[in-house]
């Protein structure tokens, strides 16, 4: 009876183990693919909405794994029934998302609607790539970005009519798509067309999405008499995921425009105005602070991820903290995630230690310290964090991604910026802190993991 026990016994273990094993193997495999977005914001509010949809791509080391899959949003993160991680947790994939979501296929073309007066959301086109993603259990962070560009009409009516309507035309609505940088530009040979514009606010506020281009731009206000008054700008410039305002005053004799240089709201922009009637005499250079030399639209590619770039005060500087997970560096050992997590890396970027941040060159040797920068671009040193600490930095510019202080995260959530320069102590660096807009430069353990922003050489 002992041995038979003995038997059974060890039957019913190597079922158990073998059904464990197989329970093991689906859990590894039935992770779902959850996509947790983060945007600066809409033309339809602050955020995603319940039910919105994008059209997700998943390309793995060893090929293509999903291809424009429709996830749907719940108010958290964006799911698709039945979309599950492959099974091998060490094999990388690239993610590439698109909203709106396109049955026809992942867009490599774009064609803004006409008639946008019942709102400006299905032209509205956002993207994200993320690289370096393994399944997991997490959703995984992505930041989708405007692709096209924002024009809001601000009406000023000193007529005896009231406003029925704005029109803008002269661009091309039609944009080519490449989604894995991602970006969107004009398709050349194809026509401009007027756009009816959304009424923001009745009579006085109107909003179209327009395709990134230069050209002459015309603005048209309808008035309830009958009368439309046409005004044209020459040269106007609309960068890729920019926000522009115009001013535009009616009176019974015509229309006059005028054009906002503080853009906010989408990306840091500028001033839409070129050479021509309707300008606001800026030459064009697309400027969106007091210095005049903030490029509208421009950023650098590094590392699978695209990077915003400003001019301050004679400098180019990244506009976004570096998020590149340098090859040799652990997690949680000379790199940190932000303050708020992986979810936040997107958007706050990574944390490096002093050793990290310059891959171990010397920065006393006088020249630039490239470090984890891309090739081109460097380190700050002491004395460019001072001149960023006394210029006018674009609004959004300083990203509060916090600090990590050796055990931990420090309670102050700013932002911290690391220079390649050391202190009076070989054990310090120079580092710029922003905290609620003022900015103060001082000296930091270097073990400790702070923000980088590359500047251009």
């Amino acid at each position: 009876m002992l041995l038979t026990f003995q038997k059974l016994s060890r039957a019913a273990l190597t079922a158990a183990l073998l059904a464990f094993a197989g329970c093991a193997e689906k859990e590894d495999a039935v992770f779902s693919v959850k996509i947790s977005p983060t945007i600066e914001t809409r033309v339809t509010g602050v955020h995603f909405d319940a039910t919105d949809c994008i059209g997700l791509s998943i390309v793995r080391t060893s090929g293509a794994y999903a291809e424009n899959t429709k996830l749907t949003y719940d108010g958290s993160v964006f799911t698709a029934p039945g979309l599950l991680w492959y099974s091998d947790t060490n094999e990388t994939s690239t993610l590439t998302a698109y909203c709106p979501y396109s049955e026809a296929g992942v867009p490599t073309e774009f064609t803004v609607a006409a008639n946008q007066a019942g709102g400006c959301g299905p032209s509205d086109l956002l993207a994200a790539v993320k690289t370096g993603v393994t399944p997991g259990s997490a959703p995984v962070g992505m930041l989708f970005s405007h692709l096209l560009s924002q024009l809001t009409v601000v009406v000023a009516n000193n007529s005896s009519s009231t406003v029925s309507g704005v029109t803008v035309g002269g661009f091309i609505p039609v944009a080519e798509v490449d989604l894995s940088v991602p970006t969107a530009k004009v398709r050349g040979g194809a026509a401009a067309a007027d756009i009816e514009a959304f009424e923001v606010t009745a009579g006085a506020s109107y909003r179209v999405v327009l395709v990134p281009q230069q050209g002459t731009l015309t603005v048209t206000v309808a008035t309830a008499d009958g009368k439309r008054h046409t005004k044209a700008i020459t040269d106007a410039t609309l960068g890729c995921g920019l926000k522009y305002d115009v001013s535009a005053t009616v009176t019974d004799e015509g229309l006059s425009l005028s054009l906002s240089g503080d853009i906010k709201d989408w990306e840091p922009g500028g001033s839409i105005g070129g050479n021509g009637e309707g300008g606001n005499g800026d030459g064009g250079n697309g400027s969106g602070d007091e210095s005049g030399d903030t490029p509208v639209g421009e950023t650098v590619a590094y590392g699978g991820d695209t990077y915003r770039i400003v001019t301050i005060d004679g400098r180019v500087w990244m506009a976004e903290n570096l998020r590149i997970e340098p090859a040799g560096v652990a997690l949680g050992s000379g790199m940190w995630y932000p303050v708020d997590g992986e979810a936040a890396v997107a958007t706050q970027g990574m944390l490096y230690d002093y050793a990290t941040a310059t891959a171990g060159e010397d920065a006393a040797a006088g020249t630039p310290v490239r470090g984890i920068c891309p090739e081109g671009w460097h380190l700050p040193d002491a004395d460019e964090l001072r001149s960023l600490a006394g210029a006018q930095a674009p609004a959004g510019f300083f990203s509060n991604a916090g600090m990590w202080r050796g055990n931990g995260y420090g309670t102050n959530k700013s932002c911290y910026l690391m220079s390649c320069s050391s202190a009076g102590e070989t054990s310090r660096c120079i580092y710029l802190k922003n905290d609620s807009g003022s900015s103060t430069v001082s000296d930091i353990l270097k073990t400790y993991g702070l923000s980088v922003r590359c500047v251009k050489d």
